[in-house]
């Protein structure tokens, strides 16, 4: 998504870059002579993580359909999901 990118790079859990090249000579770094990079990257991301969201987001979605019209919004909840409603 959008944000993402910056979100990650801004927050030190990640870098960018559109060059395939660039993307294979950062990764070599890390798996050699920048380890404690990669380290701390991973460490930031742990940081970020929210592993909740998404059923966060189901849940928001769950109560606005509930607030229309009955079968203005038809849908129909997988086993997976019905359990954090």
């Amino acid at each position: 998504e959008k944000g993402n990118v910056p979100y990650v790079v801004n927050n030190g859990a990640g870098v960018f870059t559109r060059s395939p090249k660039e993307t294979a000579r950062i990764v070599a770094e890390w798996f050699s002579t920048k380890q404690d990079e990669l380290k701390t990257m991973s460490e930031n991301a742990l940081k970020l993580a929210n592993p909740e969201a998404v059923f966060n987001i189901v849940r928001d979605i769950h109560e606005l359909a509930k607030q229309r019209e009955p079968g203005a919004f038809p849908y129909e909840l997988t086993a997976s999901f019905t359990s954090i409603i």
